[in-house]
């Protein structure tokens, strides 16, 4: 995460509101960690909640 767009705990809690769990490291690095059995569908949704949470910010500090 580029940290003049936010930290990485910012992003997190973002994710978290969106029903996706992922922590924090070092201050702009995220790490997902999904469960060993998911499908296709279910990352593919991660991954737009991801998206999202980043078009959000970047809206917001522009």
């Amino acid at each position: 995460i580029d940290p003049a767009l936010a930290t990485g705990r910012e992003i997190c809690e973002r994710l978290a509101a969106r029903g996706v769990l992922a922590k924090d490291t070092h201050g702009s690095t995220i790490r997902l960690a999904p469960p060993l059995v998911v499908d296709k569908d279910e990352l593919d949704w991660a991954v737009d909640q991801l998206v999202a949470v980043l078009r959000e910010v970047a809206r917001e500090r522009a």
